[in-house]
């Protein structure tokens, strides 16, 4: 990563475990500082832009969350020398950052930060071939999910493995957009994994419609399976004594408690006698029995 004096664009003040202060350097009061990187402008202190920590050894990327100012002094002169009234105050822009991960002494990006630097380190403006390290491991596997905002040119990849291999929510207001960005996971994920398996609980037809006779879909038809979830049937066994209740008892209903209660024995009975069919030990009314 190519970092030198003239990226430099301020300095640390304030270190905590996930969250990094820094005043900027101003060159000029008023104006917005902007450095050259290559053929590159990048306007420091932009929100969501991304920094290189550097102290020794030390190298984080930071990405900036949060821009301030600060009234401040300027700094004693000969014209001024310790004349608190003769200096004349300026604002002092102020990032706050955080810390997304190292560049290890091979130059790979590596989530998580174990070595902190501490205050006086230098932050320095990265442009966008430093940035794009952050997604270098994962360019391999063709998983991109969109482009950097900062950095339009910059296809931002995950490794599909990693993410399904976890919970992930997609949250947002209404129209803005969440059930397409979950069409496009999956157009990409079926792209890159065609054998892997996804069921999609389509509640409203967002994904799968009707036109006429012929049935659409947001997906490949040829690798698409559609099951009305009308013509779908649940054997009671399947199900688990209280989620029953749920299903066929009005808990409104003031005999609700004597339905429970004869409920509960016809339903013991008959699931341990398919039980008892079946070869299986006896169970209780909470443990559900599965056929494989």
């Amino acid at each position: 990563m190519a970092i030198t004096d003239s990226t430099v664009v301020g300095y640390l003040v304030d270190v905590q475990g996930d969250a990094l202060t820094a005043t900027l350097v101003e060159d000029e009061q008023g104006h917005s500082p902007i450095i050259t990187i290559g053929d590159e402008d990048i306007l420091v202190g932009q929100i969501g832009s991304y920094v290189a920590v550097r102290q020794g050894g030390i190298h984080i990327i930071a990405m900036v969350t949060r821009m301030t100012e600060q009234e401040v002094l300027a700094a004693s002169s000969i014209e001024t020398p310790g004349d608190a009234d003769a200096r004349l105050p300026f604002a002092k822009r102020i990032a706050q950052l955080t810390p997304l991960g190292t560049i290890r002494a091979d130059g790979l990006f590596e989530r998580g930060v174990w070595q902190y630097p501490t205050t006086g380190a230098e932050v320095h403006a990265i442009g966008a071939a430093d940035v794009a390290k952050m997604f270098d491991r994962f360019q391999s596997k063709g998983f991109a999910v969109g482009a950097l905002a900062t950095h339009p040119t910059l296809k931002v990849c995950l490794d599909p493995t990693n993410l399904f291999g976890r919970h992930f929510a997609i949250l947002g207001q209404t129209g803005s957009g969440k059930s397409w960005t979950v069409a496009s996971l999956v157009q990409k994920t079926v792209a890159v994994m065609p054998k892997a398996h996804i069921i999609i609980l389509d509640l409203h037809g967002e994904y799968c419609w009707k036109r006429g006779d012929l049935r659409h879909y947001a997906f490949p038809s040829a690798i698409v399976r559609h099951v009305d979830a009308r013509e779908l049937e649940i054997p009671y066994w399947l199900m688990t004594y209280a989620e029953l209740c749920d299903l066929l008892i009005d808990h409104t209903e003031t005999s609700a408690h004597n339905q429970t209660a004869v409920f509960r024995e016809v339903l013991g009975q008959l699931r341990n006698a398919e039980g008892k069919k079946l070869g299986l030990p006896r169970t209780t009314l909470d443990t559900p029995i599965f056929l494989i």
